[in-house]
């Protein structure tokens, strides 16, 4: 990771968004979770200053001068709009705010597996193989199964459970009107890896770095088809996919994988354009070849969360570790106004030449 060798403390907006929907329970994890970043940053010496919004990001930093202040852009999602946190990402270089994490076009492209998809596939990224279906009439054969059918646009596991892994072409039919009629979403169908799945955390601009791997322990569950990360297992603590897997920490493979590993999720992250932080999500067969199943910008960044918990493996805590991000910012917003004092001084030494001239 690109950090400046002495750390800045400049003021930070946590910029964090809230839905409407969400009930009073999940209201006060998310203000938990904030106040354990402000807390954490604050403790290092950062100024912390916390703007919450939930359509509408202007209110929330009026009155905030961009040359000040560092926004730390924590928004997840905008409730009822697709590819909200892109169009909020783009709000702010309007407001002239420096940001930390990926900019809006990279953003916006993960939003849609289907286009992720098309990515992977035309830089011979290994992924599984598959593509976006957009209604059942279109599926007349299909020939790999088993399968996992997603939905397109939605994220987090929505949608992911047991039953999205089918094994013939009846079962992909309704599983893709499930998703269409009930989520409301086009689906992508892609042929299911039944082996390991690696989570590898990265940071970093112009040479990023890889964090510690975490591993999802699959051992106690015995039927391979269902050896996946539900919606359960992420958001359901105490249902039997939470307590049936754990995160490995300490993961075994063998110097080749890891080495395809590297150089596989370092070209995803910079053919994707990512900056600041991604995580890359993999399924690893039984003939230890890798796959990219999804990448994720701006990937869950709470004290509890898998990215943070590999930044803690590596060494960090919490603060630490964001404030890392932040010092990723700050150099960026450093660059761009040397960048605008050197121009300026160029357009100065130009009109004493030309007034010279004239003289």
């Amino acid at each position: 990771m690109q950090v400046p060798r002495k750390k800045q403390r400049a003021p930070v907006v946590l910029l964090v968004n809230h839905y409407k929907s969400w009930t009073p329970t999940e209201l006060e994890d998310a203000r938990k979770y904030t106040t354990q970043m402000a807390e954490s940053l604050e403790q290092i010496g950062h100024t912390v200053r916390v703007a919450e919004f939930w359509r509408d990001v202007h209110p929330a930093l009026r009155g905030l001068n961009p040359s000040e202040w560092i926004v730390f852009n924590w928004c997840e999602g905008v409730e009822g709009e697709v590819g909200g946190e892109a169009r909020v990402a783009h709000e702010l270089d309007q407001l002239g705010f420096t940001y930390t994490g990926n900019t809006p076009g990279t953003l916006h492209l993960s939003v849609e597996k289907g286009r992720v998809k098309k990515v992977l596939q035309r830089w011979s990224i290994p992924t599984p193989a598959g593509r976006e279906v957009k209604s059942a009439t279109e599926l007349v054969s299909w020939d790999q199964f088993p399968v996992i059918v997603k939905p397109a646009s939605l994220h987090c596991s929505t949608g992911v459970t047991h039953d999205a892994v089918v094994h013939d072409l009846e079962a992909l039919r309704h599983r893709v009107t499930y998703v269409n009629e009930v989520l409301h979403d086009t689906a992508v169908v892609e042929q299911f890896i039944a082996g390991r799945e690696i989570n590898v955390g990265v940071w970093g601009n112009g040479r990023p770095r890889l964090l510690p791997l975490r591993e999802i322990d699959f051992s106690r569950v015995p039927n391979p088809l269902h050896r996946l990360v539900t919606w359960d297992g992420k958001w359901v603590p105490g249902s039997d996919d939470w307590q049936q897997m754990p995160v490995i920490t300490d993961v075994k493979i063998s110097s080749l994988l890891r080495a395809q590993i590297e150089d596989i999720v370092l070209s995803t992250y910079r053919i994707f354009e990512c900056r600041d932080f991604a995580r890359v999500d993999m399924r690893i067969d039984t003939h230890d070849q890798p796959f990219v199943v999804d990448v994720n910008p701006n990937p869950d960044i709470t004290a509890d969360g898998g990215f943070i918990g590999a930044c803690k493996t590596a060494g960090y805590s919490y603060g630490e570790a964001i404030s890392n991000i932040i010092q990723m910012a700050i150099a960026r917003r450093n660059r761009r106004q040397a960048l605008l004092n050197t121009l300026q001084l160029r357009r100065e030494q130009q009109a004493v030449i030309v007034a010279t001239q004239q003289a």
